[in-house]
């Protein structure tokens, strides 16, 4: 049963902001081995944010593990996953050609093959939807879109690096033994709407707070109808572009946070 009902986890890219929102969600629940390309204590210090409203990673106390790992360097990522009990890959490279690459789709690679190796029960795998490509087969027009629904990338290098990387972990899901779940992200917010902010909300938005304790709800789930999963991480909106019910289903999780402040009006 692939349930990791505590234990430890090694989580990669653990200094971005979705991976301190991901450590103060199962550092009272877990042991936690937090990696990251560059050591979290300089993160930290440097306030290195993603935004003015993402937060920096809590510098947790031992038992709790820190260490400094490259996700395109095999060795270090298999040293990383020895001893755990599940990994989360967080990590993510953007804009420059090689390194997106490298990061998106080897480092995809690496970490879930050094989680077979290593005979982790589960992996939790991230990636992005790309609520609008701007070609004729993105699903911008569409509304009810599954969490199962074939991704379009174009060429986009976010978008289709991390696609592939993606692509990989399945086949290690169904060739290897491994349980994969694929969280997809779009847009973040804080839990606290800040006056000023202005109204609205994107079709694809989900907390900081929210988006962390997803991965709880991961590694406690139960035994998947499949051994690769795709959820859409995100609270529900009122147009139901996406949608959102496979996570409250298989997970048990849906956002807390639905932003209805920044889209709805007082009555009266």
């Amino acid at each position: 049963m692939a349930t990791v009902d505590g234990g430890k986890v090694v989580i990669f890219g653990a200094g971005g902001p979705v991976g301190a929102a991901t450590i103060t969600a199962l550092k009272d629940h877990y042991t936690l081995r937090c990696t990251d390309a560059v050591a979290l204590d300089q993160i930290v210090a440097a306030e290195r944010r993603q935004s003015v409203t993402a937060p920096l990673p809590e510098l947790l106390d031992a038992p709790h593990e820190r260490t400094v790992v490259d996700v395109t360097n095999y060795d270090q990522v298999r040293a990383a996953c020895e001893g755990m009990d599940a990994a989360i890959n967080l990590t993510v490279l953007r804009h420059d050609l090689d390194k997106a690459f490298a990061v998106n789709t080897v480092g995809a690679y690496n970490v879930a093959k050094a989680a077979a190796d290593a005979g982790l029960r589960r992996l939790i795998h991230t990636g992005p939807v790309h609520t609008r490509m701007g070609h004729l087969a993105d699903h911008w027009l569409d509304h009810q879109v599954p969490d199962d629904v074939p991704l379009h990338p174009g060429d986009d290098l976010y978008a289709l690096s991390k696609y592939l990387g993606g692509h990989i972990t399945r086949v290690f899901a169904e060739e290897r033994g491994l349980e994969v779940l694929t969280y997809l992200f779009c847009g973040f917010r804080p839990r606290q709407v800040i006056p000023g902010q202005g109204g609205g909300v994107g079709s694809f938005t989900v907390s900081w707070e929210d988006s962390g304790e997803s991965f709880l709800y991961g590694l406690r789930a139960g035994d998947m109808p499949s051994p690769y999963e795709v959820f859409f991480i995100a609270a529900e909106t009122p147009d139901r572009k996406y949608r959102v019910d496979k996570a409250r289903r298989l997970l048990g999780w849906q956002a807390k946070d639905t932003f209805e402040a920044l889209y709805s009006r007082p009555a009266g």
